[in-house]
């Protein structure tokens, strides 16, 4: 009995034995009962022998699992790689469009003689605006009709100077008509800006990178020019639309969608549908004759 007694107490220690867990002087008597116990130690090279299997085992799915989860990392990096590659192309894409389209428009922005069209759609009213420029005047034919009538608004401007943030201010004659008479008031101050303007002006390259990101960009035509449609875009000069077509070959914005807004302080709007017509060095002072002042009653 005590043989038997002795054998379970050793078999329940071989297993801290084999992992090297039990003192020196339980060692010792484990090792003294090992040397007079076959039993006991055809046990402990059983225990070895699953112990090793065990472990091969345990290594072989620590290694599979190593790989496997090494196979992820892999393909998690070349999707970010794919991704990050295909981010910056479309990106790069953008950011050339935009800064050729700025370029263009530079060279037409300057100009000082021009001959611009725009026509609005709105709902309820339309409006065309006829500019002319030339040097240090303007010529501006505002047609508006609304469901109360059509109203005729011509000014005749000369530049005068500039204000205290840098607009300009100009000595203006205006001549408004409409369906029940003309009337007229003669050198009134007045702020004017409606220069062509270039859309995608950016002080530097990380503002233009800035404006590209969100920027949705295609290919099309409008009225049978190769233009831009360009959306989701917050610039200086962006107008707030839904989108806009600018013309490739001028950089210069040829058409917008109406669509309702909200400025920075909250306050909404709608802007409405667009479309936009240049002439350059074609205006002369015939363009800038006054009408007959006596077919009008002078306001003061």
């Amino acid at each position: 009995m005590k043989e038997n007694k002795d054998c379970k107490i050793v078999q329940d220690l071989l297993p801290n034995y084999i992992e090297k867990l039990t003192s020196e002087e339980t060692n010792s008597h484990i090792e003294e009962h090992l040397r007079d116990c076959e039993d006991c130690r055809k046990t402990l090279e059983s225990m070895k022998k699953d112990l090793e299997l065990n472990s091969k085992k345990r290594d072989g799915r620590e290694v599979k699992y190593i790989k496997k989860f090494k196979n992820k990392m892999r393909l998690l990096k070349a999707i970010i790689l794919l991704i990050l590659v295909i981010f910056v192309i479309v990106t790069g894409r953008k950011i050339i469009i935009l800064s050729n389209l700025s370029d263009k428009a530079e060279s037409y922005v300057t100009c000082t003689n021009y001959h611009r069209i725009i026509y609005s759609y709105d709902q309820g009213n339309y409006t065309k605006a006829e500019i002319y420029s030339l040097e240090n005047k303007k010529k501006i034919i505002m047609t508006k009709l609304t469901d109360g009538g059509r109203t005729i608004t011509t000014m005749l401007a000369t530049k005068v100077g500039e204000d205290e943030w840098g607009a300009d201010r100009y000595l203006t004659d205006f001549y408004i008509e409409t369906e029940t008479g003309k009337t007229a008031k003669l050198n009134r101050d007045f702020g004017i800006s409606v220069d062509p303007q270039n859309t995608f002006y950016a002080e530097n390259w990380w503002q233009l990178v800035i404006f590209s990101i969100p920027a949705s960009i295609r290919t099309t035509t409008f009225n049978g020019n190769e233009c831009y449609y360009i959306s989701n875009i917050q610039g200086p000069y962006m107008h707030p639309s839904k989108g806009a077509y600018i013309n490739k070959d001028t950089g210069l914005l040829i058409s917008t969608i109406a669509s309702e807004y909200e400025d920075s302080i909250g306050t909404r709007g709608r802007w409405p549908a667009g479309e936009y017509v240049y002439e350059f060095n074609t205006v002369t002072e015939d363009d800038f004759i006054e009408p007959d002042i006596s077919e009008y009653e002078i306001e003061e």
